[in-house]
């Protein structure tokens, strides 16, 4: 027998159904509507959000990011969260004493993978008072207020270790 070149092969087709369920959930949760019209539309939305993510986010092998776990992603959203809340409080108090200038340096992170890199440096742009400007390879170019009285060292330090730290593998 032989083998017909127009034939899909099922086991090479990848659908990414885990993929849908949490866009799709996201789009239930953002929009808290849940009539037909709405779930129609977010249900399109979704079919085309991943069509074009295909090679991006995953390919016909599957996803090309199952590095990060989702306790990881879970644990570094609260992390997230917190820190988002304590620099706001923080830099408020800085800019209304005025105990604060702005630096602009370069922190070199220690993971490569670019998914990480950049959750990590849209993290850094989310939280109050750092912005990252710029993104080389794994060098990030971060702007913030600093603290008067915080060594140069010691803020990159800080980022690094607050951001980080959940996603190197420890022991």
């Amino acid at each position: 027998m032989y083998k017909k070149s127009w034939v899909i092969d099922m086991k090479k087709i990848f659908i990414p159904y885990k993929l849908f369920f949490i866009v799709f959930s996201f789009w239930l949760l953002i929009t808290y509507n849940f009539s037909l019209f709405n779930i129609t539309i977010g249900f399109l939305a979704c079919i085309i959000v991943i069509f074009f993510s295909k090679g991006i986010i995953y390919d016909q092998n599957g996803y090309l990011f199952a590095s990060i776990t989702a306790l990881t992603m879970l644990k570094y959203s609260f992390n997230l969260l917190l820190e988002i809340y304590k620099s706001s409080f923080s830099y408020i108090a800085r800019i209304i004493k005025k105990d604060c200038q702005p630096l602009a340096l370069e922190v070199e992170l220690d993971v490569s993978d670019p998914l990480i890199i950049s959750i990590i440096s849209n993290s850094i742009t989310l939280t109050p008072g750092t912005i990252t400007i710029n993104v080389q390879g794994n060098k990030l170019t971060i702007l913030t207020l600093k603290d008067c009285q915080d060594p140069v060292t010691e803020v990159g330090t800080e980022i690094k270790e607050k951001f980080q730290s959940f996603f190197i593998e420890k022991g």
